[in-house]
């Protein structure tokens, strides 16, 4: 237990920085790494100041602690004077509670309420609850009136601390994405392609493409989840894997957002003017009946982004295609060693890992697959035998069908293509390592 944290009767400042993601996209990495260690630096000093306890700090958000509520409030006051001629806007809460000090830090009700009071603010403005006001005699206070909580009943009385003008409390929009197993390793540099183009040229449609297992949802959902801060309307994610009559695209995208009917006017009204981004996962296989209605849902809904993963693009108007490659190799590295350690195989980065990689296209479903097996064999032994069986590579029993095996995602890509499509595949087959143009045409 740490013997730092103030105990009994204790105030909790949440801080976090606004729009972080669209301001690394302004600034550029190395500025916007700068500015982030001033900010660092600034709040730090003025938090310690006031008697306040870091208790965590995860990437741009403080979490602090102080043995007063006169003392938070000083210290939120002091820290974005502090930050008032810099590029980044702090938004900040302090809620006032009796939580339990655990070994980990504090546990209870109260160190999610006052994060939750944080998110509600604005960057440059410090809200209280009702506790901490109460607290604070001859504080200039502004009354915001009841405002509800995310994941809590009921609606709490909120202040502003100091009579700055700012909007009207903001009320974020609902994030249904779904919390992978795992972690998000790589990709950096194509977060940030995709992230610029998104914030820069703002398209309607966003279509991620790329072959089976290359990613494309994982990626996606990490996309969305960094950009939900733009969304007031809302993150909404709707898989479509299922599906195979292009006409349920809309009644699901419908149930989805919560729209009337299964209409484009319908789920317009629904979203309204604020902006919310929904990510269609997996559409390759209701194309090309399922891009004449995305086209018609965009040109219907003007504060709508469609967010699209599909093994080939929709060619629709307002569409704007982002490739995603495989991954780069000392990503494909990572993820390799990362997946073998969860099943508590005991293997290092050796020259055969590197060449499995290679040998895998470094695509993320062929090297989570393989590193699935090292607990039973060598990455040696997974080159050897990669060449003649490819259901070697097979997931769990809780895999999606279409990733169950390498084979099944191969599959899955060839299942769509017409008869003509297919028979040409079949008649490449006599090819090993690849062809030209001029021996394919003999066959």
């Amino acid at each position: 237990m740490r013997s730092d944290l103030p105990s009994g009767t204790v105030t909790f400042l949440f801080t976090d920085i606004e729009g972080s993601t669209r301001l690394l996209h302004t600034l550029g990495p190395e500025d916007y790494a700068e500015a982030l260690a001033v900010h660092r630096a600034l709040l730090r000093s003025a938090f310690a100041g006031q008697g306040g306890v870091e208790v965590d700090t995860q990437g741009d958000a403080f979490f602090v602690a102080f043995p007063t509520a006169p003392g938070a409030a000083a210290a939120a006051i002091a820290g974005q004077d502090a930050l008032s001629d810099g590029p980044i806007r702090v938004r900040m809460g302090l809620h006032t509670g009796a939580p339990t000090l655990a070994a980990e830090g504090y546990v209870g009700v109260d160190v999610h309420r006052g994060a939750r009071v944080a998110a509600l603010a604005h960057g440059g403005q410090v809200l209280l609850s009702a506790t901490t006001a109460a607290l604070l005699d001859g504080a200039d206070l502004l009354d915001l009136g009841s405002h509800r909580l995310k994941d809590f009943d009921g609606a709490i009385r909120l202040y502003q601390l100091g009579a700055e003008k700012h909007p009207p409390i903001r009320t974020p929009g609902t994030v249904l994405l779904p919390t992978p197993a795992t972690s998000f390793l790589g990709r950096e540099r194509e977060l940030f392609e995709a992230i610029s183009v998104l914030l820069g040229r703002d398209p309607r449609v966003f279509t991620i493409v790329g072959p089976g297992g290359t990613g494309k949802t994982r990626f996606a959902l990490e996309l969305v989840r960094l950009l939900s801060e733009e969304a007031e309307g809302g993150s909404i994610f709707v898989p479509l894997a299922a599906l195979r009559d292009p006409g349920l695209v809309l009644p699901t995208l419908a149930e989805a957002v919560g729209a009337e009917a299964a209409s484009p006017e319908s789920i317009a009204v629904r979203v309204g003017a604020k902006r919310t981004h929904v990510l269609l996962d997996n559409l390759e296989q209701l194309l090309p009946d399922a891009a004449r209605t995305i086209a018609g849902l965009v040109e219907a809904a003007p504060e709508l982004r469609l967010i699209l993963t599909s093994r080939e693009p929709l060619r629709i108007a307002g569409e704007t295609e982002f490739d995603l490659p495989p991954l780069a190799p000392d990503e494909a590295v990572s993820l390799f060693l990362a997946t073998a350690e969860r099943v508590r195989a005991n293997i290092s980065h050796t020259v055969a890992v590197d060449r499995l990689c290679e040998r895998l296209d470094r695509l993320p479903l062929a090297l989570e697959l393989a590193a699935a097996r090292t607990k039973l064999l060598s990455p040696e032994a997974l080159l050897a035998r990669l060449g003649a069986r490819l259901d070697l590579l097979r997931g769990g029993r809780d895999a999606d069908p279409r990733h169950a095996t390498l084979a099944a995602t191969i599959a899955w890509s060839y299942d769509l293509l017409d008869p003509d499509e297919q028979q040409l595949f079949k008649d490449l087959a006599v090819f090993r390592g690849g062809c030209t143009l001029e021996s394919a045409q003999e066959v």
